[in-house]
């Protein structure tokens, strides 16, 4: 090498590879672009060789002072790819995502947001908290936690509370004073007016909602509510919890039919005229004097119970057998037979928790024969026999004993939220819906299975056994 041109390399500035170490070098000695557009600066870089190879001639086309920029753009192009290979990572939904939010509908077979708009003015727009206990003034259905949770169908269920639980529990006397016009509302007219009272509030809640919730009358209004897109509102269908509301008028069946009255529950707390009910306090309500009524189980229907539950079958108006008396249930299954699809909206299973609140396996198996459905109700108490504060696994418990007993056709999901329940602490409003499914996937479940359990076997007994049009 001449002395010339052992001086020319000698001047040359040699830039090594970015690597963390050497990149605060660099920064002490910043580059100079004239000395690389003038040949000054030579780049070593890993990226060299595969640059090269991606064209052949790649050094005799690309002049040695441009050799710096392709690396350089190589690098920045790989960054971005890097960044955005990421970014499609975190839009990727997991696995049980998908299957909630997209490939299932979900429906809500039992809650009672009316409780709250009717007894203590709550609007569903405005959210609310949800307490991890039992608090009567609590919000677990408004709209924010709806569409959190996914659903598209909630079965809201109205409740004329009996006279008799203010006389059960002394203390409740006090609501008299300081809720005077709810107490005259509630405790002062015949239930017949106070159940459509509660019917037209809870339709003005709904219209007050605007574009995220629609009442749906019928089957026919529920299709074409679920078949509006994906920005559709939440449906919202009547129904009755506690034949009380009939005020002992068998005619108040075809009024309540042609309101858009999906199903009655025929029981619920007191005896009604209609049905007897279980004993329906949990213990932790069992204070003093309070809620501690001699329920006799023995009693079924009355006789103008059996006349409600024909005029119901041939109305094609579902009928709901939770809270019923075990004899009041098989008499209702007498009667009714296979000519209808049957209900028991929120239950627990008797052979993981025996309280007769509960359906046997016999009971299971023959409300699936009928087409029926079997909702689990988010409340530990009547889930297991011991009270704990989280209760999914309870539920998938139960939902499974549900599944290998009556058929993967014929379970359902009735939350019992807003209804002056417990739920677990774990699923504490409708917000936490997807932990469900989430669950479901990590028992193996299959997306069509927990599509019948969410909704899929809710629709099909909605549209089997409501006639109204």
């Amino acid at each position: 090498m001449s002395k010339k041109a052992s001086k020319k390399a000698a001047s040359v500035i040699k830039i090594a590879p970015l690597t963390p170490h050497r990149s605060h070098s660099l920064r002490r000695r910043p580059v100079n672009r004239a000395d690389i557009m003038a040949g000054k600066i030579q780049v070593q870089s890993r990226q060299a060789p595969f640059l090269l190879s991606t064209c052949p001639d790649m050094a005799r086309i690309i002049p040695e002072p441009i050799h710096f920029y392709v690396i350089l753009m190589q690098i920045l192009v790989q960054h971005s790819r890097k960044r955005r290979s990421a970014r499609m990572e975190e839009l990727q939904e997991p696995y049980w995502k998908q299957i909630h939010y997209r490939d299932s509908t979900i429906v809500d077979l039992h809650a009672h947001p009316s409780l709250k708009v009717s007894l203590f003015k709550k609007t569903l727009t405005r959210g609310h908290r949800a307490a991890k206990m039992f608090d009567p003034f609590s919000v677990r259905t408004d709209i924010s936690k709806l569409r959190k949770g996914g659903l598209d169908a909630m079965l809201s269920v109205i409740y004329a509370p009996e006279a008799q639980i203010a006389e059960d529990c002394k203390p409740l006397g006090i609501l008299r004073y300081v809720m005077p016009s709810t107490w005259r509302k509630i405790f002062e007219q015949p239930y017949f007016d106070v159940a459509n009272q509660m019917l037209d509030e809870m339709e003005k809640a709904v219209e007050d909602a605007g574009p995220d919730l629609r009442m749906a009358h019928s089957v026919t209004e529920l299709n074409a509510i679920l078949e509006m897109g994906e920005n559709r509102p939440i449906a919202v269908v009547h129904c009755i919890e506690g034949a009380n509301s009939l005020s002992e008028d068998l005619d108040s069946v075809q009024h309540f039919f042609d309101r858009g009255v999906a199903y009655i529950t025929l029981a619920h707390f007191y005896p009604n005229g209609v049905a007897y009910p279980c004993y329906p306090f949990p213990e932790p309500m069992q204070v003093g004097d309070c809620f501690q009524p001699d329920h006799d189980l023995t009693p079924g229907l009355t006789t103008l119970g059996e006349q409600v539950v024909e005029k119901m079958t041939d109305l094609g108006m579902l009928i709901d057998v939770s809270h019923c008396t075990p004899a009041a249930r098989e008499r209702v299954y007498d009667i009714v037979g296979n000519r209808a699809p049957l209900m028991a909206t929120h239950v627990g299973a008797y052979e993981i928790n025996p309280d007769p609140y509960n359906l046997t396996d016999w009971e299971i198996r023959k409300i699936a024969d009928t087409g029926g459905i079997v909702g689990v109700i988010f409340m530990n108490y009547w889930l297991m026999p011991h009270e704990t504060g989280r209760g999914i696994n309870f539920i998938t418990h139960t939902l499974r004993h549900f599944k290998n007993v009556g058929g993967i056709d014929h379970v359902g999901i009735g939350s019992d939220f807003d209804g002056f329940t417990d739920p677990p602490d774990d699923l504490k409003d409708a917000s936490e819906l997807p932990k469900l499914t989430q669950r479901l996937v990590a028992e193996g479940y299959t997306s069509e299975e927990i599509g019948k359990i969410w909704g899929g076997n809710a629709l099909r007994v909605l549209r089997e056994g409501w006639k109204k049009q």
